[in-house]
């Protein structure tokens, strides 16, 4: 990636930030932020003290969590990286007193403020309701923060307050962490040369092999209907509890993930629909490739391709070939995307961003199922024995992103998007199509593509 440096010692973005930076770089520096936010309601009596000496040993164990940008974004499409750099120090706690019944709209107005990213990249602020009542808000930039983050911060959180509010007792009993990673380890290791040159000729090998399963032919549509404000619509692809409980055999029987039985099934319903024997399919990997870095707060997951032939065959060979491109494609988590992307697209980045979903046909989005392990986000759990600690869901009220330049927004607008979820036993979602851009009639039939292929897989264990 082209960057540029304030300061000698400034650091590239390490290859798991690098596809957030594009796709921040798709909108105007004003669009909506993008971050992933922590807002916890404390309920008990709470040592404020504690608490903040708790997040102040994170920010400092975890570097990722003191990153800052050298200089601005800016104001053009460009994607070109400003540099960050390692503050030496945690940032602090702003504590404000609100009434009970404004506890909410706070939350929503400190949301709505965007971070300073040449200062910190992460703020926090509690919101004090009364001595039993407690709003944490800890806004986090996407560039240092993903969200398999969460559950490992509230566990810090409640390691560090406990701690050192009931000292000998934990939070977490028999649970032994590893050291962290250092963030800027990694990064510095990414940029020895030969590193650097191993991660050319991957690039280079995984564009033309894009390329070939038709990265640059997207789904046809009416391009001259696309504006930078782009509209989405969608179809449901929700499957009843029992049809859940097949599909989720099926894959235990073909000894494959949920994740990939999906994506088969909606890489098919595509191809049926298009005419398309080859396809190129967005996910997202962890990202997290040694121990350590499981314990490690930053970003770490990527957007990887992956490369599927969609032709017709025994259902059992298909879905084990689409469960062998994901595998594949997940070895492929430390590439940056812009190594890639400069590649397929002939393009170098500072002609303007790519757009995250530039490289592909259809992207898909799978959460609360590991397997067959439900994860639920929003658990109630607790600070040391008296508090109770309960996840909400509040966002600030952002106008509708314009992207930056039609580019980017045909590159958005020519993918289908899946986002699916399991809620009380059945999983549940949406396809999401760009209202100009794809005719509405055919992504029906894609939907129903989808459930019919869905069916023959969970009817046939």
């Amino acid at each position: 990636m082209t960057h540029t440096s304030a300061s000698a010692d400034a650091l590239p973005p390490y290859s798991r930030q690098d596809w957030c930076w594009q796709w921040m770089r798709s909108y105007p520096v004003d669009s909506a932020p993008i971050e992933s936010t922590e807002t916890l309601l404390l309920r008990g009596p709470l040592d404020v003290g504690a608490l903040r000496d708790a997040l102040a040993e994170i920010e400092t164990r975890h570097e990722a969590l003191r990153l800052r940008l050298t200089a601005p974004p800016g104001p053009d499409p460009s994607a070109v990286w400003p540099g960050q750099t390692l503050r030496p120090d945690p940032g602090r706690l702003t504590t404000v007193r609100v009434r009970p019944e404004d506890l909410t709209a706070e939350a929503e107005r400190i949301l709505g403020r965007p971070l300073d990213l040449t200062d910190r990249m992460v703020r926090a602020t509690l919101l004090r309701a009364g001595e039993r009542e407690h709003l944490l808000v800890v806004q986090l930039h996407h560039l240092i923060f993903d969200g398999s983050c969460h559950h490992l911060f509230r566990a810090l959180l409640a390691e560090a307050y406990t701690r050192r509010v009931a000292p000998g007792r934990s939070a977490t009993p028999g649970m032994r962490r590893t050291e962290p990673e250092s963030y800027t380890g990694l990064i510095r290791r990414e940029q020895e040369p030969e590193a650097r040159s191993r991660v050319r000729k991957r690039a280079a090998a995984l564009a033309a092999e894009l390329r070939a399963h038709g990265t640059r032919e997207p789904l046809p549509g009416d391009a001259a209907a696309v504006v930078a404000d782009t509209r989405f619509a969608s179809v449901s692809l929700d499957l009843t509890a029992d049809r859940t409980r097949r599909l989720l055999r099926r894959s235990r029987a073909e000894r494959v993930t949920p994740h990939t039985v999906l994506l088969a099934a909606l890489a098919r319903a595509v191809a049926t629909e298009y005419d398309r024997d080859r396809l190129v399919c967005s996910v997202y990997t962890h990202g997290r490739t040694s121990p350590a870095a499981h314990e490690t707060l930053g970003l770490f997951s990527n957007v990887v391709s992956v490369p599927l032939e969609t032709a017709g065959g025994p259902l059992p060979a298909y879905v084990r070939s689409v469960h062998e491109g994901v595998r594949r494609a997940s070895d492929t988590a430390d590439l940056p995307f812009t190594d890639v992307a400069s590649r397929v697209l002939d393009r170098p980045s500072d002609d303007g961003a790519y757009c995250r979903s530039a490289l592909a046909h259809l992207e898909l989005r799978l959460t609360g199922v590991t397997g067959l392990l439900p994860v639920d986000q929003y658990r109630s759990t607790a600070l040391a024995p008296e508090v109770e600690v309960i996840p909400q869901i509040i966002t600030a009220d952002h106008p509708v992103p314009v992207f930056n330049g039609l580019e980017r927004a045909l590159a958005c607008a020519a993918t289908l998007f899946t986002d699916m979820r399991l809620k009380a036993g059945a999983l549940i979602g949406e396809l999401w199509f760009e209202r100009g851009y794809h005719d509405a009639g055919r992504i029906a039939r894609v939907a129903e593509n989808y459930h019919d292929f869905v069916g023959r897989l969970s009817d046939d264990v």
